[in-house]
């Protein structure tokens, strides 16, 4: 690792030999490009020239901007043989102290970006603290994450190669649009981003090269080019799991592989519910800043493009519809049935944003029987098991029970979404007062942890509409729209352990407004002995029976995009 220094100015000059002498008691290379600056700058920037001191200046016949003269610094430096340059501005607002910390890390991690995170003192003019700000919420919008702390930093360590291929491949903004620009390209890639906090001190009486209309309206249009530019490679960075830059490795061979017109069937674990993780942070942000509205134009082209892609999701969306005209009698669905199924599936997104960040109140439920309360229906000391479905949004329920501070909500999920679906609920509800268990099946360890809640009356919510994976051997088969379906044993097993009240519960959109349907399936599940898989199967196909009115008569609500009949053959047998 070779590593130099690199200042551009533009009519900077007052404190410029201080920032050189304090860059060379680090030994570094010092390379300054001068901007077009005037006489006065020029005439300062000729006197530091010293290669055999190791002080190199170039001096621009036209002011190009931040941009030009920062990536002639590189151009400048790779020529030289350097890896590495430490971009500093020439204002000497920046603690130089830092330097060392900065080798220290770009010496441990020589792929990486390391960025000043500002700490600024009482010196920063509010309408520059404000602006920073937005940028940083575009940034996290452009990113997808909360990775870069702050974008605008002019004080960094650059891999010299990787940024000048950003620079010659895509482009960047030429003047104060070029520092949040070119982190975030390199973001795109792959770069890793270090922070190291940085004092930051605006001189008095410095003169800022910043024009308010002109860069202004440079940084908008900047932020217009990364927001597309995200959109454009989001399909990428769902399929990477959630990583710009990074080679995707599966494992999975693609002959075999059901998106890619392979023929081995899957089990409904296997199909990655792609980006669910990322999709709703993403959304959460927009969302939050730019309201339903703004959510749902964002999520169109999304959708649109897994819409396209998705084979096995359309085709399962397909023979759903065809399966619910054949029962109403109306026409056989065609593709843009598909897309609304799709559409509604992404507005669920939305609504399961809007109940965990609060915006959703128990006012915008209407209850059964005109209850005022969930409580209406359970004591608040009653602990009960929800047997809830893909289906609408049963989060509703969850996050507006969960703001009770004496009232807990366990939820048992596949391990796999359990993690996603709990790091978003991290991010939007810190405070909720829901516990989400990870299960691949339901064995003695999962039935002793919920007996001790069920003790303390709480709430036990379980998915009984899929089988889970390792339990294929463990459903029974009941008929579900015109052909036998697949249902999983566990919750009815849970339920006999756990020796209280089952309730079947779901909750939908319906306009503005969201409904709620909620019965009793048994006030406590009994299975004996003798015949226990034919009890669990009458249990079954009371619950596929309650859950196949609602899907009838709602059937863009149901959000199953795989072939739920797909087993009924096995499990026939």
């Amino acid at each position: 690792m070779k590593i130099c220094a690199v200042i551009p100015t533009h009519n900077h000059h007052d404190v410029l030999a201080d920032v050189v002498a304090r860059i060379r008691e680090y030994d570094l290379p010092v390379i300054i490009i001068d901007d077009g600056s005037n006489v006065q700058t020029h005439d300062v920037v000729a006197a530091l020239h010293d290669p055999e001191n190791g002080v190199t200046c170039q001096h621009l016949d036209e002011n190009g901007g931040k941009g030009v003269a920062v990536m002639a610094g590189l151009a400048m430096a790779e020529r030289a043989g350097f890896t590495h340059a430490i971009q500093v501005d020439a204002d000497g607002q920046h603690n130089l102290d830092r330097i060392e910390e900065m080798i220290r890390i770009a010496r441990e991690d020589p792929a990486a970006l390391i960025t000043g995170l500002p700490v600024y003192d009482d010196s920063i003019p509010e309408k520059r603290r404000i602006g920073r700000w937005i940028s940083h919420v575009w940034v996290w919008i452009e990113t997808l994450s909360t990775h870069i702390r702050d974008s605008m930093c002019g004080f960094r360590v650059y891999p010299v190669s990787e940024s000048l291929a950003v620079w010659r491949e895509e482009g960047c903004g030429h003047k104060m649009d070029f520092d949040t620009e070119l982190m975030v390209r390199l973001y795109w890639r792959g770069v890793p981003i270090h922070h190291v906090p940085t004092e930051v001190t605006y001189p008095k009486n410095n003169t800022s090269n910043f024009r308010m209309w002109k860069d202004n309206v440079l940084i908008s249009w900047m932020h217009t080019r990364l927001f597309f530019g995200m959109l454009i490679r989001l399909p990428g960075f769902i399929a990477r799991g959630g990583h710009f830059g990074q080679k995707h490795r599966t494992g999975i061979d693609p002959e075999k592989h059901p998106e890619t017109g392979g023929k081995s069937a899957r089990h409904w674990s296997e199909i990655d519910e792609r980006g669910m993780y990322w999709g709703i942070r993403f959304l959460g942000m927009v969302y939050r800043y730019g309201g339903r509205r703004l959510c749902m134009v964002v999520m169109f082209p999304i959708i649109a493009y897994f819409f396209a892609t998705g084979r096995i999701a359309r085709r399962a969306s397909q023979d759903f519809l065809t399966r619910i005209a054949a029962i109403t009698g109306h026409p056989k669905p065609g593709l843009r049935d598909s897309f609304r199924h799709f559409m509604n599936f992404g507005e669920s997104a939305l609504d399961k944003i809007a109940a965990w960040s609060g915006e959703m109140k128990i006012d915008d439920l209407d209850l059964p029987d005109h209850a005022e309360s969930l409580f209406d229906y359970i004591p608040r000391d009653q602990a009960v098991i929800l047997f809830v479905s893909h289906f609408g949004n049963i989060e509703l329920v969850r996050a507006i029970a969960s703001r009770d501070r004496d009232f807990r909500v366990n939820v048992l999920l596949h391990q796999k979404n359990a993690a996603r679906f709990g790091r978003v609920l991290q991010k939007f509800a810190p405070e909720s007062q829901v516990d989400l268990i990870e299960v691949t099946e339901i064995g003695p360890d999962t039935a002793m942890l919920l007996r001790e809640k069920v003790e303390r009356g709480e709430w036990i919510v379980i998915a009984a509409d899929r089988v889970a994976i390792g339990a294929r051997d463990k459903s029974v088969s009941v008929p579900f729209l015109g052909d036998p379906a697949p249902f999983p044993q566990g919750p009815f097993v849970l339920a006999h352990l756990l020796q209280c009240p089952v309730y079947m519960a779901a909750a939908w959109r319906n306009g503005n407004r969201f409904e709620i349907a909620w019965e009793k399936l048994a006030d406590k599940i009994t299975l004996p002995r003798a015949n226990r898989v034919g009890k669990i199967t009458e249990y079954a196909e009371q619950y596929a029976g309650w859950l196949e009115k609602l899907v009838v008569t709602r059937p863009l609500q149901w959000f199953n995009f795989y072939d739920f009949w797909a087993n009924k053959k096995d499990n026939n047998e």
